[in-house]
């Protein structure tokens, strides 16, 4: 393997949020939800820092107190309902570099609300991207519900009917063995830095981590916090496969 590059999560945590207000720091067993997202970039034996990107200071202050940095906060051009993911991480990317001089070769961005990442999917993801220079990114992917698969779903039209997206393909592939694999995000995106800094997360050639897709859930509602407690609870969820940090409880 050649040597390892200079990588970093950026975990971007806006304060807004109109469907759920605080997600970011809503708590799930005890512990902010975005902690969860720290403890995995902490846990990743190939990570320099954890860093978060906010607008929000009470964000910036729970950030650090789990042990990631805030080195600046976000502009308020980037903290709208309109600014991506994208454009955050990339703006902390070219602080690190021009106002702190620390060198980013690889950038991980986790999102703040995905609970059951850890540590080993991250490393997996820089690995890869360390050992195949073609690559441009890597993503955690997981396998689509059948009940999901792009082959059933459909457009609802203004009068209420509906058709199916890919009726052709649906129509030659009607029985769930027959339709090809498809995959979700599971919400960890690493990527060289220049990608990001020119083309966002993705790139052209792209890499895949295939996970369990339990451990791609993603909370957007306050009803998924709740199904994240229960899934923990219930041990749906395998406490040592996740970055659980340890004060939660």
């Amino acid at each position: 393997m050649p040597e390892t590059p200079a990588s970093s999560v950026i975990i971007p945590a806006r304060g807004g949020s109109k469907r759920f207000p605080r997600k970011n720091i809503a708590p799930l067993a005890g512990c902010p939800l975005m902690s969860y997202a720290i403890k995995a970039g902490l846990d990743a034996e190939l990570i320099e820092s954890v860093v978060v990107s906010t607008d929000d200071e009470e964000i910036a202050e729970v950030a650090k107190q789990w042990g990631a940095e805030v080195p600046c906060l976000r502009p308020e051009t980037l903290a709208t309902d309109h600014a991506t993911a994208d454009q955050a991480v990339a703006h902390m990317v070219r602080f690190l570099r021009e106002d702190m001089e620390r060198e980013v070769d690889i950038v991980v961005l986790i999102q703040p609300t995905s609970p059951f990442l850890n540590g080993r999917q991250i490393d997996e993801a820089v690995k890869m991207l360390a050992e195949n220079p073609e690559l441009e990114s890597v993503t955690t992917l997981a396998k689509l519900d059948h009940r999901l698969h792009p082959y059933n779903l459909a457009f609802v039209e203004d009068d209420e009917s509906w058709e199916f997206i890919f009726p052709k393909e649906r129509e030659a592939s009607r029985t769930r063995q027959s339709k090809p694999a498809a995959y979700q995000f599971a919400n960890l995106f690493a990527a060289r830095s220049q990608t990001m800094l020119t083309r966002g997360r993705f790139g052209e050639r792209k890499g895949a981590v295939v996970v369990e897709d339990v451990y791609a859930w993603d909370i957007d509602h306050e009803w998924q916090l709740k199904v994240a407690e229960a899934m923990l609870r219930e041990g749906i969820v395998d406490p040592t496969q996740i970055s659980q940090p340890k004060k939660c409880g």
